[in-house]
């Protein structure tokens, strides 16, 4: 009964010719046989195409035993080289130039914004007792004054 079991579990692995005559049987064999997949060449640890490693560093040696010849003296730098870096440090300046006047007007924009919202804050809707004291808002010095007139009139 188990070698029946096992027979089972092997014709799933494998293909099986039922019904096939013996010389195609043969053929499908050598052909499969013969047919093997290579992984592809991403997937391959070693590859002939591919340098495995970088150049090692060999310092050149001089045949010669004297002295080394010294590197010729640095030359000044042409007038066109010279030109293009003061344009260029023009150019950065101008984006500095720029960039603080943006940084002044944001903090502009930001105080008058504060301003009318400190202005606003008399005439906003009192909010709930949980959000008042998380909020723990300012009233402005005319509300105190207003609130101490109602107060003399009652």
């Amino acid at each position: 009964m188990s070698a029946s079991v096992e027979q089972e579990d092997l014709d799933k692995c494998f293909t099986v010719f039922d019904g096939s005559s013996p010389e195609d049987v043969s053929h499908a064999r050598q052909l499969w046989s013969s047919l093997s997949l290579l992984p592809p060449l991403e997937s391959r640890l070693v590859s002939a195409d591919i340098r495995q490693r970088l150049p090692v560093y060999r310092p050149q040696r001089s045949s010669s035993a004297g002295p080394k010849p010294s590197a010729p003296a640095p030359q000044p730098p042409s007038v066109s080289a010279l030109r293009q870096r003061r344009e260029e440090r023009q150019r950065y300046a101008a984006m500095a130039d720029q960039r603080r006047e943006i940084l002044t007007l944001l903090s502009r924009q930001r105080d008058q914004r504060i301003q009318k919202e400190l202005l606003s804050v008399g005439f906003k809707p009192k909010l709930k007792l949980g959000r008042e004291n998380m909020l723990n808002l300012q009233k402005p010095p005319d509300s105190v004054t207003d609130e101490e007139l109602v107060k003399q009139l009652q």
